[in-house]
């Protein structure tokens, strides 16, 4: 049991295809996640929005009118989290993973891109909707320079003081690929300004390689969370990441609640 539990927020992905579905799931939740292949649905509940546009990059008028929008139609928004997925402007991807494409930024460019844009997201959203980034997996090409490490996602949530959604499994697969030990990994992330966990398992590919398979959570990715909350009980949403059955992922979500609210 967690003394401050927080909100199942379930995505809406292709398990929401039938009503009965969509019901069943929606059920099994407390409120909904919703991302940009689904920013037209009009469900209950949608309480928050992960984008896949990059704070990190260089974003213009487009950008923004889509977030304007985005603001101006989900009325019930509390939190909108972005990606920081690579230091080029139009990688490419092969395999699911990022490989140089376009042109890459350095460092200082990153974190000035940061600046700016999170500025005008904040005026955007204003002071009642919460705006956080979320951790990539990290795999060996240098599309990944810089943008995985705890270091300057850090910079990135504390000089623009923002909250962070931390992904355990993208976490996992970067702390193999960087050769450091998983506790040494996520112990220099900004857990302290922590506000939603996204649960789901990694796992190897045929080439022995970890990669974010999006797994079903077992057991030890259930106890991780649950040691998370209670470390760090201002969290505010635990989102299940596993699309492959949805019978499977309201059991998931039923067990996690029954875990969590005790």
């Amino acid at each position: 049991m967690v003394n401050n539990p927080p909100k199942l927020a379930t995505p809406i992905s292709h398990l929401f295809g039938s009503l009965e579905q969509a019901e069943k799931i929606m059920n099994a939740s407390d409120c909904l996640e919703c991302r940009d292949h689904a920013v037209k649905d009009n469900y209950d509940k949608q309480e928050v929005f992960h984008c896949d546009l990059q704070p990190i990059q260089n974003l213009g008028k487009v950008e923004f009118t889509y977030l304007e929008q985005i603001k101006l139609n989900k009325k019930g928004l509390k939190l909108i989290s972005f990606h920081l997925a690579s230091c080029y402007d139009a990688p490419l991807i092969k395999d699911g993973k990022f490989l140089p494409g376009g042109n890459k930024l350095t460092r200082a460019n990153l974190i000035s891109n940061a600046s700016k844009n999170l500025t005008r997201i904040k005026d955007i959203f204003g002071p009642d909707i919460d705006i956080a980034v979320e951790n990539n997996n990290h795999y060996k090409t240098e599309a990944y320079d810089y943008v995985t490490t705890p270091e300057f996602i850090s910079e990135v949530v504390v000089s623009n003081d923002i909250t962070f959604l931390f992904d355990i499994a993208h976490a996992r697969v970067s702390a193999v690929n960087q050769e450091v030990s998983f506790e040494n990994y996520i112990g220099r992330l900004p857990l302290d300004r922590l506000i939603q966990i996204h649960i789901s398992r990694a796992g190897y590919n045929i080439n022995g390689e970890i990669v974010d398979k999006h797994d079903r959570p077992g057991e030890e990715e259930i106890e991780e969370v649950i040691n998370l909350l209670e470390l760090y009980p201002e969290v505010k949403y635990l989102t299940v990441e596993y699309y492959r059955n949805a019978d499977e992922l309201v059991h998931l979500l039923n067990k996690l609640k029954m875990r969590i609210n005790g």
